[in-house]
C-alpha cells in the first residue's frame, strides 16, 4: 500500500477526502493529515510519503512548501487534491498509475526509480509536443506529479533540428536500436538545465527531433527579451558541434520558435503544433 500525505487549511478539500471509503480497494493507506508548512515538515520527518497533495488557502504558505519539497524530496509525486470525492479518486489513481510504473521490477535492468520517472517525463512532454495534452490544468497537474521543476506560465522556445538527408550520415542506420541511441546522444549533449533555463529534447516516431527550453520555476530573474533565444542559438550550436565530432552525426537547425508560455502548446490554447 502506498503512503500519502494531505496537506490543506480548506474544508472543501478535507470533507472529500474524508468522504473516501476503502483506501485500500485503491492502493493506499488512509493520508496522514496536515494543514501547513510546518505541519508538512513535521509529518514528512516522522511518516513515508508516496504521494503529496497541496491545498492550502495561501499562495505563500504553499511555494514554502513546493521549496521545502524540491530541496528535500525532488522525486515524490505531488498529485491534485480534488474537491469531491470524485475527483479525489480521480486523481488518486492517476498517482496510482504512476507509482506502479515507476516502481515495478525490472529485473533485467538498471532501472532506478528516478530513472522512470524521467522517462515518464519524457513521455508526457512528448505528449505536449504532439498536440497530445488538451488543457493548462491537465499540463500544470501532470507536471507536479512528475515532478518536472519547468514553469508553464513563462516564455520558452521549440526547436526543430533535422538530420542529414545522406544514410550514411543518419545515426539510426548506422547502429542497432539506433532511434534509442540517437536519443540518448541527444539527451547527453543537450539535456539538463543550463542559466535557469531547463532543456528537454525528444525524438519523435515520425523522425523530428524536437528540443524545449523552459524557464525553471520560480526563478528570478526570468529570461527576457531576446535573451532566451540567444542562449539557446549558442547552447545548441556547440551541442551540434559535439554531435558532429563524437559522433559524426551531421544535425542543422530547422526551425525554431519562442512560445508566450509552455500552456501555449496545449490543444485550447490555439496554437499550431
Amino acid at each position: 500500500m502506498y503512503k500519502l500525505l494531505l496537506v490543506s487549511d480548506q474544508d472543501e478539500v478535507l470533507d472529500a477526502f474524508n468522504q473516501v471509503g476503502n483506501w485500500e480497494r485503491l492502493g493506499f493507506k488512509p493520508p496522514h493529515i496536515r494543514h501547513d508548512f510546518e505541519g508538512t515538515k513535521d509529518s514528512l520527518a516522522k511518516h513515508h510519503a508516496d504521494g503529496i497533495s497541496i491545498a492550502v488557502s495561501s499562495h505563500e504558505e504553499e511555494e514554502k512548501i513546493l521549496a521545502y519539497l524540491q530541496e528535500f524530496f525532488p522525486y515524490v509525486s505531488i498529485f491534485e487534491a480534488g474537491r469531491t470525492v470524485g475527483e479525489v479518486i480521480t486523481y488518486l489513481n492517476e498517482l496510482n498509475t504512476l507509482l506502479n510504473r515507476i516502481r515495478a521490477d525490472f529485473s533485467n535492468d538498471r532501472f532506478r526509480e528516478i530513472d522512470m520517472l524521467q522517462e515518464c517525463r519524457h513521455e508526457f512532454f512528448r505528449r505536449l509536443m504532439n498536440g497530445k495534452v488538451e488543457s493548462r490544468e491537465e499540463l500544470c497537474r501532470n507536471m507536479r506529479l512528475l515532478r518536472s521543476r519547468m514553469d508553464a506560465d513563462q516564455p520558452c522556445m521549440l526547436i526543430e533540428l533535422e538530420q542529414s538527408a545522406l544514410p550514411d550520415d543518419r545515426l539510426e542506420g548506422r547502429w542497432q536500436y539506433g532511434d534509442n541511441r540517437l536519443e540518448l546522444a541527444l539527451r547527453n549533449t543537450f539535456g539538463g538545465d543550463i542559466k535557469g533555463i531547463h532543456v528537454l529534447p525528444t525524438v519523435h516516431p515520425d523522425g523530428r527531433i524536437l528540443i524545449l527550453a523552459c524557464p525553471l520555476h520560480g526563478l528570478s530573474p526570468m529570461p527576457t527579451g531576446d535573451a532566451l533565444p540567444e542562449i539557446m542559438k549558442i547552447y545548441v550550436s556547440k551541442g551540434m558541434e559535439h554531435l558532429k565530432e563524437y559522433f559524426g552525426l551531421e544535425l542543422s537547425l530547422k526551425e525554431s520558435r519562442v512560445l508566450p508560455a509552455l500552456h501555449a502548446l496545449c490543444v485550447n490554447a490555439g496554437i499550431k503544433q
